[in-house]
């Protein structure tokens, strides 16, 4: 039976057989020659150092592939559209400081190598973790590196480096001795050294990372941990069995959509951006549901291109920014630190002392935005601090320690709000942009900023910063108020719109009712009438007959008695007579008791019904007291908070079309707006004056905090917790790839990153979101699986041999799913989507469907082979310029050979041609040529890399990116149906290229051929009517 463990031991695997490349700067090592420390060779640049790195052996990856493919069982076939293995690999390395000495972190050897040797061994593959550790005691060994001091374990010393000896040839000739023997098992090549040398900042620390996996470490802790002890992010992320019943389809079922947006969910904090915008409706359903529990949680938030992703997560930030203001306020700014402090020795004789945070104010609130694309978490965090991204104009007075930013992002700031760390040259320029000062051109560190607050007891500025504090929190106390009032009214007013609707219907049958009632009164009472009528006849007769028969009586023969007695014929007449009226009479009497019965029976039905008429009036009454009051509260809203009516839910909701939802923005006017962000700035002037109030203790914080990142000094995961919530009350949002995280993150314990938002999840690896959603309390994975796949390093086939040997489901690879799917698979909000030619749809998280980034033909191509029609065009027309013509493709048949394997010589110059005529129009925008292959792409940055606006590359390049002009050159050998194939398996390279075009697509390429494939095809039939 499959184990969660079991999955994270196949994600190891594939990571221990991760080939690091071979740095090309290297230069090969000439035995005997004199080396760089020997010669005193030092650094150029001030207070910089030489960092010399041996690099043991060049060894071709394909070989290294062909051997591993060789030792794992299984038959895998090769694609004929797969790269080529290329470039070199090596065994080992070692980094020696400007001295040429190393030390205890400066050796590491490749994990593949162990991983050969376990292979050949069939030793099962964690053994290679215990391997490593086992080649860095022996390089201790070695190297003479002196031994660990022990020190108590209340005695927080900073452990200093612990330097080997100067190395020389004799170490080095030892060293290849040492790798012959660990891996002549299966390397017979003669092993080589090659060095590179390079600058680097005095106090920088040995960074053997670039060798091995970066997600190996963390893999292999899991991998050695009790299951009950994963995080329960963790535990959610690896689910083995998802129960799909209870999900929730945003898009088929309009009620889950109308939860979704209901305004008990909505934030108070906004991101004080232009007014007269606000979310979408599914962007704030997605934020509404973030944040409708406190318990750990893993959601998937799936965004196709341009439905606003990182929009919604400027507002994710700020809501998290006011979270944390409620609590401060709460505490005040007395309060927000514990008693006593801890004390830091360092190895120079300095003590760093730090103050803990109160325990509401740590695990929850900090903000960590990683992906596996560098740029786009670096894009992140530098547009948060730029004026450019907020309304100056409406927020003139938003700033957040702006003076100590802009040094950072080269552009005008309003506040220093973002620090990207994810490298150790990243957290230099941070410490030194951010927390130093920079005195020959008069701008203030942040370090220096809080120290002045308390160094001159004179002029000391704490108090004036509380009482600035306790004016902020009456300020804010006021807006939270309003925006309460607000919800109040709108929450009833959301909640009421079904009673309305019922009412609204209610009234209708109700009216019906009493006209059906009414009617049958009438009836009734018309029948009444003609019973009252017959009564009165039928009286009139019955006292005929009774004096008909009084006088037949008074007319009786003479000497009745013996008349009768005799029965003469006199008697007989008479009676004849009498008997006559006295059955008549006897007739009528039944005839009034059965009229008087009916009478009554009527009677009663017209007072059962008049029963059943006033309580429908009665009923009708409180509906139409239901209506109107909802009428008087949608006007009390309209009047009260600027909100006009086609941004309100109200009846006609449910017969709206999905775009007519989806471009709506529930509950948004300008005033709202602005008061929600309001409530955000407000929240930072708290955080600000409660740092200024505590400016000693966070000063001392911090910069034992940037001792900490830098690799200075080692703390206890309880300090090392307490030094990073106090930087995220300073500075809000971290960002940081996937693959630095551990490395940032040191701790593996959980829980302690309050949340977790990962960008482009859909091109990132399964395996490497492990160890960060492990320490992560919430985690946002934001993206798109019908984008960019994840790149897996190492072949599909040995890939797929690794799975055969952890015997795990198909489901769990990386060759298959990526962080995104495997969040979207758990997310209970989302819908399903056709995956490509797939029989089973998909199941993705909460679906933003609002694009406002393509003209056509590019939205409804990609529209409908990416996302089953479901995605709404907010870019309402197309653009009105020349360019070359209109989109379209043109077609191109090869006369030479193809150049390697893919790339056609025709369809270049055809490219050369229509790029000269667009920049000849005198366009000058950014222009993309993206191809589906690295040859291709390769071959058109040859010819225009000198050209400044043209970009070429592959669908990966350009992840995230858009520009008004996109060239798609299609490229393959006509032979070649596999490549071709290959590219239209799934939709996710046409789509990506696709929707980088905001306003025209041009292709390249042969059309009776490409347009024989699945989603070509389609985009054939679209451009041949453009």
């Amino acid at each position: 039976m499959l184990k969660q463990k079991d999955i994270l031991e196949f994600w190891r695997n594939i990571e221990i057989f991760n080939l690091p490349d071979f740095n090309n700067n290297a230069a090969l090592l000439k035995t005997e020659q004199i080396f760089p420390w020997v010669l005193n060779k030092t650094a150029a640049k001030k207070n910089y150092v030489l960092q010399h790195t041996l690099i043991f052996g060049r060894l071709e990856k394909k070989k290294i592939v062909d051997q591993i493919d060789h030792f794992l069982n299984g038959e895998i076939t090769k694609g004929d559209w797969e790269e080529t293995i290329s470039g070199y690999t090596c065994l080992s390395a070692l980094i020696l400081d400007q001295g040429g000495r190393p030390d205890e972190k400066s050796y590491v050897t490749a994990s593949f190598s162990f991983g050969i040797n376990a292979l050949i061994k069939k030793q099962n593959l964690s053994v290679v973790y215990a391997d490593l550790e086992k080649s860095k005691e022996d390089f201790e060994i070695r190297y003479n590196i002196p031994e660990i001091i022990n020190n108590s374990e209340n005695d927080k010393k900073e452990e200093p480096s612990r330097k080997g000896d100067i190395i020389s040839w004799a170490h080095l000739n030892e060293e290849l001795d040492y790798l012959h023997k660990q891996f002549d098992i299966w390397n017979k090549e003669d092993i080589k050294i090659y060095m590179f040398s390079q600058e680097v900042p005095k106090d920088n620390k040995s960074d053997t990372s670039f060798l091995n996996s970066f997600y190996l470490s963390d893999l292999n802790y899991l991998c050695n941990l009790n299951e009950k002890e994963y995080s329960k992010t963790l535990k959610a992320y690896l689910n083995l069995s998802v129960d799909t019943s209870i999900r929730k389809d945003i898009i088929l079922d309009k009620n889950q959509l109308f939860a979704s947006v209901n305004p008990k969910l909505m934030q108070a904090g906004r991101w004080p951006s232009n007014i007269d915008y606000s979310l979408y409706t599914a962007q704030l359903g997605a934020v509404n549901d973030l944040f409708s529990e406190n318990e750990p949680f893993v959601k998937g938030i799936n965004g196709p291109p341009g439905t606003g992703k990182t929009t919604l997560l400027l507002d994710v930030i700020s809501d998290v920014i006011v979270n944390r203001a409620k609590v401060i306020a709460k505490l005040g700014c007395r309060d927000i630190f514990e008693g006593g402090y801890n004390k830091v020795e360092k190895e120079n004789g300095f003590n760093l002392f730090s103050f803990n945070l109160k325990s509401d104010l740590q695990n929850n609130f900090g903000i960590v935005i990683a992906s596996n694309n560098n740029s786009a978490v670096e894009n992140i965090t530098k547009e948060l601090p730029a004026k450019e991204k907020i309304d100056c104009i409406i927020f003139p007075d938003a700033d957040y320690f702006s003076e100590c930013s802009e040094r950072l992002i080269s552009v005008e700031s309003w506040g220093t709000l973002a620090a990207a760390l994810g490298n150790n040259q990243n957290r230099h320029i941070f410490k030194n942009a951010i927390w130093k000062s920079d005195k020959e051109n008069q701008i203030l560190g942040l370090e220096d900023l809080l120290y002045n607050v308390y160094k001159d007891k004179e002029n000391d500025s704490t108090a004036y910063n509380q009482d600035l504090f306790e004016e902020t929190r009456k300020k804010l106390k006021q807006l939270h108020e309003e925006f309460e009032s607000f919800i109040n009214k709108v929450e009833k007013f959301h909640n009421s719109l079904p009673v309305f609707i019922e009412a609204k219907n209610d009234e209708i049958i109700l009216k019906k009712q009493i006209r059906k009632t009414d009617s049958e009164i009438d009836k009734n009472l018309e029948i009444k009438k003609e019973l009252d009528n017959s009564i009165k006849n039928e009286l009139l007769e019955s006292e005929r007959i009774q004096n008909a028969l009084t006088v037949i009586k008074s007319n009786k023969p003479s000497f009745f008695f013996f008349q009768k007695l005799f029965g003469t014929k006199s008697f007989k007449e008479w009676k004849k007579q009498a008997d006559l009226f006295l059955v008549q009479f006897s007739d009528s009497q039944n005839v009034l008791k059965i009229l008087k019965k009916e009478l009554s029976h009527t009677e009663k039905k017209i007072k059962d019904l008049e029963t059943k008429k006033n309580r429908y009036q009665d009923n009708l009454k409180d509906k139409l007291k239901i209506i109107d009051n909802y009428q008087k509260l949608n006007i009390k809203i309209n009047t009260d908070f600027g909100i006009e009516n086609k941004q309100l839910f109200t009846e006609e909701f449910h017969q709206l079309s999905l775009e007519e939802i989806h471009l709506r923005m529930p509950y948004y006017s300008p005033k709202i707006a602005k008061l929600r962000s309001d409530i955000f700035i407000q929240s930072l002037n708290l955080h600000k004056y409660v740092i200024l109030s505590n400016a000693k203790k966070v000063k001392n914080n911090l910069n034992l905090f940037f001792e900490m990142i830098l690799g200075w000094v080692e703390v206890e995961a309880k300090l090392a917790q307490n030094l990073w919530d106090t930087f995220f009350l300073c500075i809000p949002v971290v960002s940081t790839t996937l693959a630095s995280a551990s490395r940032l993150f040191p701790n593996t314990n959980e829980n302690q990153i309050g949340w977790l938002l990962i960008d482009e999840a859909g091109q990132a690896t399964p395996q490497s979101a492990v160890g960060i959603i492990h320490r992560s309390k919430r985690c946002v994975i934001v993206g798109d699986p019908l984008q960019v796949e994840p790149v897996v390093t190492i072949p599909a086939n040995l890939v797929a041999k690794l799975r055969q040997l952890s015997n795990v489901d198909l489901l769990w690879s990386p060759l298959q799913t990526s962080v995104q799917q495997l969040a979207d698979r758990i997310s209970l909000s989302g819908t399903y989507m056709q995956n490509g030619t797939e029989s089973d749809p998909i199941w993705t998280g909460f679906p933003l469907r609002t694009h406002r980034r393509c003209d056509e033909p590019m939205f409804s191509i990609a529209n409908k082979i990416a996302y089953s029609d479901q995605m709404v065009k907010a870019v309402k027309e197309n653009s009105k310029e020349i360019f070359i013509g209109a989109s379209q493709w043109f077609h191109v048949e090869n006369i030479n050979p193809p150049i390697n394997k893919h790339v056609i010589i025709e369809e270049i110059d055809l490219l050369k041609i229509k790029i000269t005529e667009l920049l000849n129009s005198g366009y000058s925008g950014n222009i993309y040529v993206i191809s589906p292959f690295k040859s291709v792409a390769g071959a058109c940055d040859n010819e225009f890399r000198k050209i400044e606006n043209v970009f070429c590359g592959t669908v990966h390049k350009f992840q995230g990116k858009e520009a008004d002009i996109v060239f798609l050159v299609l490229g393959s050998d006509p032979k070649s149906s596999g490549a071709r194939k290959w590219a239209s398996q799934k939709p996710n390279i046409l789509n990506v290229a696709l929707t980088r075009a905001k306003k025209r697509l041009y292709v390249i390429g042969n059309k009776k051929l490409w347009s024989q494939c699945e989603y070509y095809k389609e985009m054939n039939n679209v451009l041949s009517q453009n």
